[in-house]
């Protein structure tokens, strides 16, 4: 019990905070080393490097070919 003349102990954070905190820490870790057990999605995979001298960007979305821009873009046309 606190003499009169002492201030009491204040938590710099609220307890539930500090709960929340641990726990979302714990969670991180949990996911990361589980997805370091299981390795790589997919392990063929890798950066690609533009050829010497291409190295201005193509316009457009890649692997997008056939996807013409005629017509109203999906929208539909209230006729």
């Amino acid at each position: 019990m606190p003499s009169p003349g002492t201030p009491q102990r204040v938590l710099p954070l609220p307890p539930a905070l500090l709960g929340f905190a641990v726990l979302l820490l714990a969670l991180t870790a949990l996911s990361f080393a589980a997805g370091r057990l299981a390795g790589p999605v997919a392990p063929g995979m890798h950066r690609t490097v533009p050829a010497s001298g291409d190295t201005a960007p193509r316009p457009g979305m890649p692997g997008m070919a056939g996807m013409g821009g005629g017509g109203t873009g999906g929208a539909e046309t209230g006729r």
